[in-house]
């Protein structure tokens, strides 16, 4: 005789997967240098992750005005690299 619990099925946990703003900056940083290079690497920095948002810093008006123009290409290979879609939209904020 068989119990209840073995004709149940059984219930499977979908947790959303938790990544660490350490390793979102690092993926980010690991693209950045991919697409622009070192210099690009060394200019576009990684400040803050909050809410699915990468907030990055570029240190020049030309670096921000890259990042804006390839903000959802970024977004999209960050994301393949994390396996999720963890970040949302890509925001640019001033280096202090």
């Amino acid at each position: 005789m068989k119990n209840l619990k073995d004709l149940l099925p059984k219930k499977r946990s979908h947790a959303p997967i938790l990544i660490d703003e350490k390793t979102i900056f690092y993926i980010a940083k690991r693209v950045l240098v991919e697409e622009y290079g070192v210099r690009g690497g060394e200019n576009i920095l990684p400040t803050f992750f909050k809410e699915k948002k990468l907030f990055l810093s570029p240190r020049s008006s030309l670096w921000s005005s890259e990042v804006y123009l390839m903000k959802e290409h970024i977004r999209k290979r960050i994301n393949e690299m994390l396996g999720s879609e963890v970040i949302q939209e890509i925001k640019i904020t001033q280096q202090v």
